[in-house]
């Protein structure tokens, strides 16, 4: 839910952005009725399934079972976060967000101006400078000849260049500061990239990239946020790295990027999935033939910030690895914490591991696509990874110590997966007991002691210190809000009292002061219903207005908005009914589910001392009707 001087900016955007333009810049619209109609986009749609109502600026498709309004629909339309969502959308309404964190209250006129390189936008246009000024260094400058040299080598064409936007920085202390003099922009922003670095003892700034090959790493909007860059071999030398990234900035982390995810986002639905490599050169090569679903980590390893971004679009995901020690030695360190991870997030993560001392690029330019599919094709679950690792070369007759280890090691991987009081699918049952089985015979044990064993080491982790527990991947200074907090309902899900309760509401606001005085939060059971009847009182309380779109704009969650454009298309079917009587049978409803609840506690009262039963029901039987009394002669006045 949203709160503060912040939903300033959300209000502006749902007020300048109408919905059916914005829908009907992705899909077809016509009019039907008052309303307006459309193919859905998100399932097979024979025919217009997809309904966009123009007066409450909300969507709905039952088929999907999907709905909300302006910003769950970007949401949904570009796989993106709420608040990514809102960029977007202010963009295309060309009004400035105020930058994350700052305060709400406005700039003295006579302090002075936000410095440029505090504004996101400028930091996208300067990287977008930048990776214009490198592209056309490569593609056109006498001194970028060796770089051309070296990606003509590698095997990448001029139209792969072209369509990753390529480039070249010069062997130059200078180059790009110099070309910046000519420009808008000042050292000081160059630097808030991370294209500049400053000189510590003699001021001034110098180049980052030098005598580099640049990679243009984009977001999952195609817009430059870093660059990678690769020595060209002739000036590598031992305390040269072969690769450098970007450091971190405002738009760029290399924990929760991935190169090439904008090229490749549209294809993981088609194609099997996102297949995940270590290199650059490997993801534009898979692309050059024809490999269109490759990302790229950038120098780390695959975690939680990646599966995150990568489970907007897929839950399917193949890691490759390079044939060589180093690779297999990397991803075992790691193999654990991934496990869990996935397994947590319901995606299903298979690995793949190239013949000794072969990379992708290599193998796919020797042996061509089709073989390159099928060995993705024979990339194993990532639990069968790890038993083929731990048992790869292991006489278990022979060298007991280190069977002995192995065996424990594996249950610990399982234990990890799956710990103490951790829900499990019934796929993930599956496979811990089809792994156990393997266990057992691998290393001629019984698969109850390994039952035993397994419970053993996960009642050990359970009663781990907090303190000695690794740390969770959270997003730092993330609030939760009552709305995250909720796992919305379906709308068939809600108790019938708080479906009519949040639809009397939506079809008529006017009633909400009075249902406020009277009706206590808990007697509503939902926790989504009682997050939406909140909200309500909260828009009266502050004399907000009460119409549909400002009571959806109080939520950034799509499922919250969508329950509310069900309920607000249930509660147009009763637009006739009489509110009045709606309301007094809620009020009676109420009444007499309190006085159940009073009644039942009297009962429980009673067991536990020495008044009688009767004795008690019957003085509360007597206080009830007396209530009754002064309620009927108060409503006579």
């Amino acid at each position: 839910m949203s709160f503060g001087a912040a939903f300033d900016a959300k209000e502006q955007v749902r007020q300048a952005i109408d919905i059916v333009d914005l829908v009907g810049s992705y899909i077809q619209l016509r009019r039907q009725g008052r309303n307006f109609v459309g193919l859905c986009p998100w399932h097979d749609d024979s025919r217009p399934s997809l309904q966009v109502n123009p007066d409450r600026q909300s969507f709905k498709c039952w088929v999907c079972d999907c709905g909300g309004d302006i910003f769950s629909f970007i949401m949904r339309a570009e796989n993106l976060e709420f608040r990514e969502a809102l960029e977007l959308l202010a963009e295309r309404a060309g009004i400035q967000l105020q930058r994350a964190g700052s305060s709400s209250t406005p700039a003295d006129p006579g302090g002075p101006p936000p410095r440029p390189e505090d504004d996101k936008r400028n930091l996208y246009r300067v990287l977008a400078w930048a990776e214009e000024q490198y592209h056309r260094c490569l593609l056109t400058a006498p001194e970028a000849e060796p770089g051309r040299v070296y990606l003509a080598e590698r095997g990448l064409s001029a139209d792969t260049i072209r369509r990753f936007r390529l480039g070249f920085a010069p062997d130059r202390w200078d180059w790009l500061l110099l070309q910046a003099r000519e420009s808008q922009w000042s050292p000081s922003i160059l630097e808030r990239v991370g294209l500049l670095r400053r000189k510590e003892l003699a001021g001034g700034h110098y180049d980052w990239f030098r005598g580099r090959v640049i990679f243009s790493i984009r977001d999952a909007r195609s817009r430059p946020i870093a660059f990678g860059g690769r020595v060209l071999p002739e000036l590598a030398g031992e305390r040269v790295a072969k690769y450098i990234n970007s450091p971190e900035t405002p738009l760029f982390s290399k924990s929760r990027e991935l190169y090439a995810l904008d090229v490749a986002r549209e294809h993981f639905k088609n194609d099997g999935g996102a297949i995940v490599m270590e290199g650059y050169t490997d993801v534009l090569m898979a692309h050059q033939y024809g490999i269109s679903n490759c990302v790229a980590v950038l120098g780390t390893a695959l975690g939680e910030r990646h599966l995150q971004l990568l489970r907007r679009y897929t839950d399917r995901i193949t890691l490759v690895l390079d044939g060589d020690a180093a690779g297999r030695r990397r991803t075992n360190e790691i193999l654990d914490n991934l496990l869990a991870l996935f397994e947590k997030n319901s995606v299903d993560l298979r690995i793949l591991t190239l013949p000794e001392g072969i990379d992708p690029c290599d193998f796919i330019v020797e042996h061509g696509s089709e073989k390159f599919r099928e060995l993705i094709g024979q990339a194993v679950d990532a639990l069968e990874h790890k038993f083929n690792a731990v048992t790869n070369g292991l006489d278990t007759l022979v060298d007991t110590h280190r069977a002995s280890q192995a065996a424990e090691q594996l249950l610990a991987t399982l234990a990890q997966i799956r710990p103490v009081g951790g829900s499990a699918s019934s796929e993930t049952l599956l496979r811990e007991e089809q792994m156990l089985g393997r266990i057992a015979r691998k290393f001629q044990l019984q698969e109850e002691m390994l039952r035993s064993r397994l419970v053993a080491i996960r009642q050990a982790a359970r009663n781990k210190p907090t303190s000695q527990r690794p740390p969770t991947d959270s997003a730092p200074g993330r609030e939760s809000s009552p709305a995250r907090a909720v796992v919305p309902a379906r709308l068939a899900d809600l108790p019938t009292w708080d479906r009519d309760l949040l639809e009397l509401l939506i079809l008529d606001p006017s009633y909400t002061t009075r249902l406020q005085e009277t009706i206590q939060l808990a007697a509503i059971s939902s926790p989504a219903a009682r997050v939406i009847f909140v909200a309500c009182c909260r828009l009266a309380e502050q004399g907000e207005s009460q119409d549909f779109g400002r009571l959806l704009a109080e939520f950034d969650d799509p499922a919250m908005k969508n329950l509310l454009v069900a309920l607000d298309e249930s509660a147009a079917t009763k637009a006739e009914a009489d509110r009045d009587r709606w309301l007094a049978d809620l009020f009676e409803t109420y009444r007499r589910r309190a006085e159940e609840t009073q009644r039942r506690a009297v009962l429980a009262a009673a067991r536990q001392s020495d008044a009688s039963a009767e004795q008690l029901l019957a003085q509360f039987c007597e206080q009830t009707k007396s209530k009754h009394r002064n309620e009927y002669e108060r409503r006579k006045k």
